[in-house]
């Protein structure tokens, strides 16, 4: 390309992008909440249910899968293909977290524990604990909404054989 004509399409692609504003990508905010200690759970149990999290240009879902043995709970969140998007592993009050995609998830993994246990811990009477507004279904689905934290959260069992097996 000659020197005038590649000065020219540059001047072009500079002009075209100056009107361009890239938006960050769209994230849910950490959004602060108890946990109850692993010490305090009973017994050992596997739950395998559905997360859909919507938000300010946020509308995610996650496959999870729950496990409590001992005194460790791993919490798994799978994308809708299958693939392990996060996985949190809490023992006590202590957690540790490990994104597997490789990047900032829309939707921090914390956020989907703390809901987890608001969901399955903590008094089923109670329809407003700390930031988070609870209401429960009959048929088990749980909805969550914060609006100090900007988002809505729904979680609902997966049925079928083996789905929810507290022991």
């Amino acid at each position: 390309m000659r020197p005038d004509r590649l000065s020219l399409a540059l001047a072009l692609a500079l002009a075209a992008s100056a009107g361009c504003q890239l938006r960050p990508p769209a994230r849910i905010p950490d959004c602060a909440g108890s946990l109850v200690s692993t010490a305090h759970l009973a017994g050992d149990f596997l739950i395998h249910e559905r997360i859909r999290v919507r938000g300010d240009r946020v509308d995610e879902a996650y496959g999870l899968v729950a496990q409590k043995s001992g005194d460790r709970l791993v919490l798994v969140g799978l994308t809708p293909f299958g693939a392990t998007a996060f996985t949190l592993s809490q023992v006590g009050l202590d957690v540790r977290s490990d994104s597997r995609l490789g990047r900032a998830l829309p939707v921090p993994p914390e956020n989907v524990l703390r809901d987890f246990h608001v969901a399955h811990f903590f008094a089923h009477d109670v329809t407003e604990l700390e930031n988070r507004r609870v209401r429960r279904d009959a048929d088990g689905v749980v909805h969550i909404s914060s609006v100090a934290c900007g988002y809505q959260a729904t979680l609902a069992p997966v049925r079928g054989a083996g789905a929810d097996e507290k022991r």
